[in-house]
C-alpha cells in the first residue's frame, strides 16, 4: 500500500504487520531509476510475526520477488543487509530517486527497548534487479 510521512516527518508504516508500505514519494515499483522503498514491520505483540521478519536473516545473493499487482513480478538479488541506529539512517542515500534501480527494504531491528516499546535500529536490505 502507498505510504508517506507522518506528522513527525517519519516514514509511515502500515499498522497491519502483514502489510508492506511503498514510499509513494520515491521511485515507483518497476522504476528504471532510483530506489523503490518498501517498509514493513518485523513483528507486533498483538499481531505476531510481520511481513519483514525475514529481512533479519537476508544474505547477499538471496532472491526477492516484487509483485507489481498487475500480474507482473520483478526479481531482485540482495546485495547488502545493514543495521542503522534509527537516529543515523542515511535517508538521502536510501530514498534517492536517481541512480541505478534498486529495491530498498526497511524494517526494525536491533535490541528491543522496553521503555519505548520499539526496536532501537533499522534493518535495511538493498537488492538490485536480476
Amino acid at each position: 500500500m502507498p505510504v508517506g510521512v507522518d506528522d513527525r516527518g517519519d516514514l509511515q508504516i502500515p499498522t497491519d504487520v502483514h502489510t508492506v508500505g511503498w514510499y509513494r514519494y520515491g521511485a515507483p515499483p518497476g522504476a528504471a531509476r532510483g530506489s523503490i522503498v518498501l517498509a514493513g514491520h518485523v513483528d507486533a505483540a498483538s499481531q505476531g510475526i510481520g511481513a519483514f521478519r525475514a529481512l533479519w536473516s537476508a544474505t547477499p545473493g538471496m532472491v526477492v520477488r516484487l509483485d507489481l499487482g498487475s500480474g507482473s513480478v520483478m526479481t531482485y538479488r540482495v546485495v547488502a543487509r545493514e543495521h542503522f541506529d534509527k537516529r543515523a539512517v542515511p535517508l538521502t542515500a536510501l530514498f534517492a530517486v536517481t541512480g541505478a534501480p534498486r529495491l530498498t527494504l526497511i524494517t526494525c531491528g536491533g535490541p528491543f527497548d522496553q521503555q519505548t516499546l520499539s526496536y532501537t535500529d533499522n534493518v535495511v536490505v538493498t537488492a538490485v534487479p536480476t
